[in-house]
């Protein structure tokens, strides 16, 4: 899950890193908290992969530890990800779609440092929480593959393959699973009904 997450993430946003930050017109200042946003959000996708490897490799130690680093990345996350929602004029419409992402993105993260030693909790909000952080990158897909106004889509399908998992693996769905995926859905809609004209 997280290989395929950080695939993902990779691919949404190379489509737009060029145009949208590199050959821009935005002021150094901006390019540079930009540029943390996106270096705390990719460092992230890169510290899921890494911790999923060091579980199997049984470096439980050092899993720990380094979890810790990843609770510092993860308030920045949503640190920085309020400040790219609002540091420029935008309806309050669509500045909710971001306050959501974050929101879905924290609570999950929190809870799961919470339940760091109860596994069976922990992995799930946090695949749930690092799902809800890919709706960024899905929203800069082509159209071709989805269309702009159903970015959340993805971020379900990533957490739908997470309570697949459980069906196959358990024959039946977590409790994690069980709570976030109707309360994540409501939220989504709840944010994209006002959200709609805005999205291209």
């Amino acid at each position: 899950m997280s290989l395929m997450m950080l695939a993902l993430v990779t691919y949404g946003f190379s489509n737009t890193i060029g145009p949208g930050l590199v050959h821009t017109q935005r002021p150094v200042r901006d390019v540079i908290l930009l540029s943390v946003h996106g270096a705390v959000f990719y460092g992230w996708m890169l510290l899921m992969v890494a911790q999923a490897a060091l579980v199997r490799l049984r470096q439980i130690r050092l899993h720990r530890l380094l979890g810790w680093f990843g609770a510092a990345d993860a308030a920045l996350i949503v640190i920085m990800g309020l400040w790219a929602t609002f540091h420029q004029p935008a309806p309050l419409a669509l500045e909710m779609v971001g306050v959501l992402s974050m929101a879905g993105f924290g609570i999950p993260v929190a809870l799961a440092i919470r339940c760091r030693k109860r596994p069976f909790y922990h992995r799930r909000l946090l695949i749930v929480g690092t799902a809800m952080l890919t709706n960024a990158a899905f929203a800069r897909f082509p159209g071709t593959y989805l269309p702009g106004h159903f970015f959340y889509a993805g971020t379900d399908l990533l957490i739908a393959i997470g309570v697949a998992h459980d069906l196959w693996k358990e024959r039946s769905v977590h409790v994690v699973y069980r709570y976030a995926m109707p309360i994540l859905l409501a939220a989504e809609i709840a944010v994209l009904i006002p959200a709609w004209r805005y999205l291209g």
